[in-house]
């Protein structure tokens, strides 16, 4: 299984902000980030799996950059059963009416033959939530909802002092990701 993502998938140490893990902001200790979590679910159930986690944050930003695809070859030769696309967060204002194209051949590049899961992004982002659900859609792949923001208990508000640290996954919030993947992951691995 291949994992893309951005700072709530994997975030190094930033002394700047309050961030001093190595794992999906603002969660407690690695294994309370969603990654892991889904990981032990999988794990727990029987499921044999390897993950590949892949920071991909540059791609929200450098998406319409034309050699942005090339940063991926290694995670194209991973040859992934399955893809784990959570992402979406970081895509600037600008550039969201532009990301539908681009967002099919990122995903066609990185796994070219196995099964595709989408999801939403963790703050309801509408522009950027419509063209993954289109394009989740047209390719007849599947489709999680993770906006889990909108209940504050699932940031961790008030657990770091920087703001945008704070507005990330909580340990329950990061644990509400990994159920809702880990349920659409059971269906799609059989």
């Amino acid at each position: 299984i291949l994992i893309v993502g951005n700072s709530i998938t994997r975030h190094g140490p930033k002394e700047d902000i309050g961030w001093h893990g190595d794992w999906g902001m603002s969660a407690s200790a690695l294994e309370k980030d969603y990654v892991h979590r889904l990981y032990a679910m999988l794990k727990e159930n029987g499921y044999d799996v390897y993950l590949r986690i892949s920071q991909t944050a540059e791609w929200e930003r450098n998406f319409l950059k034309d050699d942005v695809l090339s940063n991926y070859d290694e995670d194209r030769e991973f040859d992934a059963d399955v893809l784990i696309f959570r992402l979406g967060e970081n895509v600037l204002s600008e550039d969201k009416p532009h990301i539908k194209e681009p967002l099919n051949q990122f995903v066609n590049h990185i796994c070219p033959n196995g099964k595709v899961i989408f999801t939403t992004c963790f703050w309801r982002n509408a522009e950027v939530d419509n063209a993954i659900t289109a394009v989740a859609q047209e390719r007849g792949d599947e489709l999680v909802d993770c906006c889990f923001s909108k209940d504050k208990k699932n940031m961790a508000l008030g657990q770091f002092e920087h703001y945008g640290v704070s507005i990330h996954p909580s340990d329950p919030g990061m644990e509400e990701i990994a159920k809702a993947l880990f349920n659409q992951l059971k269906v799609s691995l059989y």
